[in-house]
């Protein structure tokens, strides 16, 4: 959700040495029976029954404690998978720190800015219909406001919104969301009176530059709401996570339930858990830009229909050659995706965060493998490398399974 401004290129290459797990070593005493008196000998011993031997770590799974530990993160989980399926799962640790109570990977974590590549979808799905197009203007979205609309917007179209380049403000920092005037009604009715204030107001620059902006992933939903009537709740559940079978949530994970994981702020080192109850939120209107939360199986769903359509197979819910339209890029952006080379290989990548979790993906259709990180906890740039960095590696270990 927030600016990547952590993302450096020079940071961004493999790492010289690849942390690998060391196995437990058995160490067998060999004695000779003769030397024990025939009556001491006993039988062999078996666990008493119900108690569960652990299984050996797997790579994947001393990967994550590595990173856990090192970077004292309350929890941390992964998923690896093709196109047709989950390859590797794996986690470890809790749901808040200091508790005793170990995260699964049916739990709730909040996606953050992961959500545009979603909103991004349920567009498409428009676009495929003819509800819409890429190339809808702003004064064909919203022709009633053409008479007091900017000038300078006119012309900018869904395509720009949704590439970050049409010239709307960022609304990535604390301050831009407390400027936000109070809106009243529904959801739907608050991103259309927030649409309205950013049209008739000038932009920070000119259309065609490559701007971060959440506000106009809460344009375009206020277009979708627009012409179907419906609200962008309705159409994500209709279009995208219905279809999908997809079971997700609405703002932190921690308002579905008190046994949801906490989110986390990381200060000095310090692990501090954010309770809900602060009042820090996503603004309603800039929800499309992210605010929905999920397990990461439910996630990998949505990952997998991308990495397919990439790999030129169609989905159910799209064509293959829309799931590519989504990905092609504008200057350094698609539509909720950033695509570059890294590692010599074309990656589709993002990362989501609004200060309290942490969750990234990435793809690589020429390997046909991508890899999902999902943490409760956000604050340590160092940290945040290192993830970035892991998912480079398992990517590279994995495609060579």
């Amino acid at each position: 959700m927030r600016q990547l401004l952590w993302y450096n290129k020079k940071m961004r290459s493999r790492i010289a040495k690849i942390l690998t797990g060391t196995g437990l070593t058995l160490v067998v005493m060999v004695g000779t029976l003769a030397a024990l008196p025939a009556l001491e000998v006993e039988a062999p011993t078996y666990p008493p029954n119900a108690v569960t031997i652990p299984a050996r770590p797997t790579v994947l799974q001393r990967d994550l404690i590595t990173l856990r530990e090192t970077y004292h993160l309350p929890a941390i989980e992964a998923c690896v998978i093709r196109a047709d399926g989950i390859v590797d799962t794996a986690v470890t640790g809790v749901r808040k720190v200091r508790g005793t109570k170990a995260v699964t990977t049916s739990d709730l974590f909040h996606l953050g800015s992961m959500t545009k590549a979603m909103t991004a979808t349920m567009l498409a799905t428009l676009v495929q219909e003819g509800k819409l197009s890429w190339n809808t203007t702003m004064v064909q979205a919203f022709p009633s406001w053409a008479a007091v609309m900017d000038s300078r917007y006119r012309d900018v179209t869904l395509e720009q919104l949704l590439t970050h380049t049409s010239g709307l403000p960022r609304y990535t920092t604390d301050p831009e969301w407390e400027s936000i005037p109070p809106l009243t009604g529904t959801p739907a009715q608050q991103r259309e009176a927030f649409a309205r204030m950013l049209l008739t107001r000038r932009p920070i620059g000119p259309a065609g530059i490559y701007r971060y902006s959440n506000a106009g992933y809460a344009v375009a939903a206020a277009i979708a709401e627009r012409v179907t009537g419906e609200s962008w709740e309705q159409l994500m559940q209709q279009r995208v996570f219905g279809p999908l079978g997809m079971d997700v949530a609405y703002g932190w994970p921690l308002l579905s339930g008190a046994d949801e994981p906490w989110g986390h702020r990381i200060k000095n080192g310090i692990i501090i858990p954010h309770d809900p109850a602060d009042h820090y939120k996503v603004p309603t209107v800039l929800a499309p830009a992210g605010d929905v939360s999920m397990s990461i199986l439910n996630y990998s769903i949505f990952a997998r229909l991308h990495l397919a359509g990439l790999e030129g197979k169609d989905g159910a819910l799209l064509s293959s050659t829309l799931i590519q339209r989504l990905h092609q890029p504008v200057l350094d952006y698609s539509c909720g995706w950033h695509e570059e080379l890294i590692d010599g290989v074309q990656t589709s990548w993002h990362r989501g965060t609004c200060d309290t979790f942490d969750t990234f993906v990435f793809l690589q259709p020429s390997r046909n493998i991508g890899v999902i990180l999902f943490t409760n906890a956000d604050g340590d740039n160092t940290a945040v490398l290192a993830q970035f960095a892991e998912l480079s590696k398992l990517a590279a270990v994995y495609a060579g399974h």
